[in-house]
């Protein structure tokens, strides 16, 4: 019986590895399932994925500009340590010792903010346990900004478009998730006093 089981394993197996669709389209199908969710679901998660591709490429970049500022500083002739350098002074920081905070967060920033997709993975499959990688996630995000790098850098040295956009991404998340577990408690919903299961009250 279990070589039976064995050999029907591996020709599913096989037939998957066999089969037309693209690669990409199989994981693609193995990490967000074959079913769509409802469009509720589909506008939040593309609208939050939007605004969480923002922050994670900035988080990159700002990952490969530290790695490589000798790099950069020998071809382009921009001194960037020293400009670096200077404004941790200004911060408050000891010379020197403000690049390799920025190099440790934006490090942090890329695990954190793969954290929270695992979070929108999750969203989109519509399983509550999304809050806990995508809060956590954004949360730390910020918290570990604040924590390494200063409120003052947060308040002057990230945009006015980091910030809306910050609040945006986890208060519409949030709004999300308060009407995903009123639908998973099998509660009516409501949005400013319409029902938007479609129950009329008599």
């Amino acid at each position: 019986m279990d070589k039976e089981k064995q050999s029907k394993l591996r020709a599913e197996f096989e037939n998957h590895l066999n089969s037309p669709l693209p690669l990409l389209i199989r994981l693609r199908n193995v990490v967000f399932g074959k079913l769509k969710p409802d469009l509720y679901t589909q506008v939040s998660f593309f609208f939050a994925l939007a605004l969480w591709f923002v922050f994670f490429l900035w988080s990159v970049m700002g990952s490969l500009v530290i790695r490589a500022h000798l790099w950069i500083e020998a071809e382009k002739k921009i001194q960037v340590s020293k400009m670096i350098d200077e404004r941790g002074i200004q911060l408050g920081f000891e010379p020197q010792s403000f690049i390799g905070r920025l190099e440790a967060f934006y490090a942090l920033g890329i695990i954190l903010w793969l954290v929270a997709f695992i979070g929108l993975i999750l969203m989109w499959r519509k399983n509550f346990r999304f809050v806990w990688f995508f809060f956590g996630g954004a949360g730390l995000y910020l918290l570990f900004m604040l924590v390494m790098l200063g409120f003052d850098y947060w308040a002057n040295d990230t945009t006015l478009f980091d910030k809306v956009s910050y609040f945006l991404l986890v208060g519409h998340t949030a709004f999300y998730a308060y009407f995903l577990k009123k639908e998973q408690d099998g509660e009516p919903i409501q949005f400013f006093g319409v029902d938007l299961n479609g129950d009329d009250e008599d």
